[in-house]
């Protein structure tokens, strides 16, 4: 594990988690989630190491990646359904949780 700051590294992550609510309040839009997420693995990578296991659990948890059924765009630029299983409320459904079991460790 790459933490060099517990304190600082929790209060980051405690941010991301409190935006959640906001995007979700937002439809989700899938711009706003897109920026959320990058910022989201940039600060997983910083914190724990880009090859971690921290960063791959939320990756397996919300960062799937691929054409969707139902998805528009090509690669990583894509416009993420809102609704299903790989949509945008399930990802930070299961983000949510991967942040906050992260957070807790940091204690």
């Amino acid at each position: 594990m790459a933490v060099k700051d517990a304190t600082r590294a929790k209060a980051a992550l405690d941010q991301q988690i409190d935006r959640i609510l906001w995007l979700r309040g937002t439809g989700p839009n899938p711009f706003e989630y897109g920026l959320w997420d990058e910022r989201t693995q940039e600060l997983l990578a910083e914190i724990f190491g880009p090859d971690s296991v921290e960063v791959s659990r939320y990756q397996e948890a919300a960062g799937k990646r691929g054409r969707l059924p139902g998805v528009r765009g090509q690669g990583d630029n894509m416009t993420l359904n809102i609704h299903g299983p790989w949509g945008i409320r399930a990802r930070l459904d299961r983000g949510e949780t991967v942040l906050r079991e992260l957070s807790a460790s940091l204690v």
